[in-house]
């Protein structure tokens, strides 16, 4: 507590202003002060004036440095470069909260790659109005929605995800992309879609990201003059406090083993991609924002095909499940501890298939138990085929992922674990002609084959109308 006796309203702002902790420490331990401190019109002001003390004092958070100099920046155009975990969300949410608050009649959109996505920064929004001392929350906001939250004064933030007929819809006055590496068609919709709608109201767009290949819209921008560029590494975030020790430990691991990840994701920087088997473009290509996984347990009609990387202690289990739609759609994917008993990867299968429609077919990986585990998976009532992970049959695997990404067959939901260890396995040529695929130490492909071997079950189970690319084991 602040053990603060009985201050005259002069004492109180004198308290304030004291230091930046005593606002933090007003809102978290005695909210009627901050109450209080409102009847004083010089406290009005300020707060009007200062995201960054209405961050402090309105929702008890002390942003750091390189935070307040991007809640402070007046900029129309701004691109944030920032690592993991430094708070891009939160720091956005904030500035959207203060100028919805003392901008009447605004509309601030919160675009992100998917709809879950989108729903995750109002949630951070959420949170951050929860942080507010309970009278002035009710005297700024009206109401809160599933993607909307109104304000008294007219204003509103509208969580949206990636779709330009959805975003046309709206005269925004500030539009906040997250993640904005990640949209695939993000030459239509920043160009076409969202710079000529700020044009009518004189809008502020603010573009943030982790770095994502070279061969995006964000890069080009990162290098464009017109926009304010505000990019910080890990080190700064961690000088600041944002990151634990045992983070940092866990940055530097990733350092070791798997260089491409910490230059993008910790050093926030876009790295060159050498003999990596699916680059970030191609992938970015296939990312479908109104994609979402489906949980296993739960009922689900459709036409299905299963994948199962299996492994026991050096990698992990996963399944992977598409729909075969309009074209192959990634619909499940579970990534299981590692240890983990091969009877509860088949318990898993078993109850997923019990629950989705048909399962057509599940190829899984045979390599080390052979017919054996196939026939565990069939006991258990799925139509498992078991395929040799053979350097011929491993390279024609990984050909058809790349093939049905390529030509737009396969749709994958956004997802930064899987567009991260999709990203992962590196190619080289042997004497002998055959690629060789491999992935850094400390690294996993589980995913990928798992993926693969999906993609695989599909194509050889096709509808009699479509020819097969059928693999030789």
């Amino acid at each position: 507590m602040c053990n603060l006796p009985p201050l005259e309203l002069e004492n109180l702002l004198e308290y304030i202003h004291e230091s930046p902790l005593n606002q933090v420490r007003l809102n978290t331990t005695e909210p009627g002060l901050v109450e209080e401190a409102l009847k004083d019109d010089s406290i009005i002001s300020e707060l009007r004036e200062d995201p960054v003390f209405f961050s402090r004092l309105i929702l008890g958070i002390k942003p750091t440095q390189y935070q307040e100099e991007l809640l402070k920046s007046h900029h129309k155009r701004i691109l944030v470069r920032w690592p993991r975990q430094s708070g891009k969300t939160r720091t956005l949410g904030q500035l959207g909260i203060w100028h919805a608050s003392f901008h009447k009649d605004q509309t601030i959109l919160l675009v992100a790659p998917s709809e879950r996505q989108s729903i995750n920064l109002r949630d951070e929004i959420h949170r951050l109005i929860g942080y507010m001392p309970q009278g002035i929350r009710k005297s700024i906001i009206k109401q809160t929605r599933r993607t909307r939250i109104y304000f008294r004064n007219g204003s509103r933030i509208v969580a949206l995800p990636n779709s330009e007929e959805t975003i046309r819809g709206y005269k925004a006055h500030i539009i906040m992309v997250d993640e904005a590496a990640f949209f695939r068609n993000d030459e239509s919709m920043l160009r076409h879609v969202m710079i000529p709608m700020l044009a009518t109201t004189g809008g502020r767009l603010i573009l943030s990201s982790t770095p994502w290949g070279k061969g995006t819209l964000f890069h080009r921008l990162s290098l464009d003059t017109s926009y304010q560029q505000f990019h910080i590494s890990w080190e700064t975030a961690y000088k600041e406090g944002v990151y634990a020790t045992e983070f940092k430990e866990e940055i530097l691991r990733t350092q070791e083993n798997n260089p491409l990840a910490y230059e993008t994701e910790y050093l926030a920087e876009f790295a060159e991609e050498s003999n990596i088997w699916l680059p970030t473009q191609l992938l970015t290509n296939a990312i479908n924002p109104a994609l979402e996984l489906k949980p296993y347990n739960k009922p689900l009609n459709g036409d299905f095909y299963m994948g199962v990387d299996l492994a026991e202690r050096v990698d992990h289990s996963a399944i992977a499940v598409i729909d075969r739609a309009k074209g192959l759609d990634l619909l499940h994917l579970q990534k299981f501890p590692l240890g983990e008993p091969l009877t509860s990867v088949i318990g898993y299968a078993k109850v997923l298939a019990s629950n989705w429609g048909i399962v057509h077919a599940c190829y899984l990986d045979s390599t080390k138990h052979g017919d054996h585990i196939t026939n565990d998976f069939k006991a258990s009532g799925l139509p498992a085929y078991g395929v040799t992970f053979t350097h011929k049959n491993k390279m024609h695997m990984a050909e058809l992922l790349k093939s049905r990404i390529s030509d737009g067959t396969l749709s994958i939901p956004y997802n930064r674990e899987i567009l991260s260890e999709l990203n992962t396995p590196t190619f080289h040529l042997t004497k002998q002609g055959t690629i060789q695929y491999d992935h850094p130490l400390g690294t996993h492909d589980d995913i990928f084959w798992a993926i693969a071997l999906a993609v695989l079950a599909a194509e050889e189970n096709r509808p009699k109308s479509i020819p097969l690319a059928r693999i030789i084991r």
